[in-house]
């Protein structure tokens, strides 16, 4: 797998993301569900350029989009951030998402110089909870009723993990990636 920052990649994987992003197995997990236009996009798109509080990364697999990773929210006086994925829906299942998250944890406390990273996951995706504690993350707390999703309140799982944390958790997952790299 190859992680490319979004505003190097091509136009038409640009534009891909916008589709990628808009497959229904996708909005589904996400805060916000309506489709997102082309202007929207392009909006976003533009909006990344000299951010210094928001990273994306394309997330490539045998030169095809797989999917997307950011980091958001990033505060360079307290080490923070926060972070999220997103894969085609005929990416998942594959175990592209431990991949990523293990590319992302340690892009994050190395390259980042981050010293925490937090992530929100709706309580809808228990598998991508589950798959947050296998790396390390702890549940920090719980946002109630604080998202509207199909006429129904969910409620946000927040999580958290510190470099300390994933310095140590790093060495237990070496196998797995190992596993799922072959």
């Amino acid at each position: 797998m190859e992680f490319v920052p979004l505003i190097n990649a091509s136009q038409a994987t640009q534009a891909q993301v916008r589709k990628l992003r808009n497959q229904p197995e996708v909005r589904k997990y996400m805060y916000t569900s309506h489709e997102i236009g082309e202007d929207e996009h392009n909006h976003w798109l533009a909006s990344l350029a000299g951010n210094t509080r928001q990273s994306v990364f394309v997330v490539m697999s045998q030169g095809h989009l797989a999917g997307v990773v950011l980091l958001n929210a990033i505060n360079a006086t307290q080490k923070t951030a926060d972070w999220a994925f997103y894969l085609d829906v005929a990416q998942q299942g594959k175990g592209i998402g431990s991949l990523l998250e293990f590319w992302m944890l340690d892009h994050a406390f190395n390259e980042g110089c981050l010293e925490k990273l937090n992530c929100e996951v709706l309580e809808t995706n228990p598998s991508i909870i589950k798959m947050h504690q296998k790396f390390g993350f702890s549940i920090e707390g719980i946002r109630r009723k604080n998202i509207l999703k199909d006429g129904c309140r969910v409620d946000v799982v927040m999580l958290g993990i510190t470099k300390d944390e994933w310095t140590a958790q790093r060495p237990n997952m070496l196998n797995v990636i190992a596993r799922l790299s072959r």
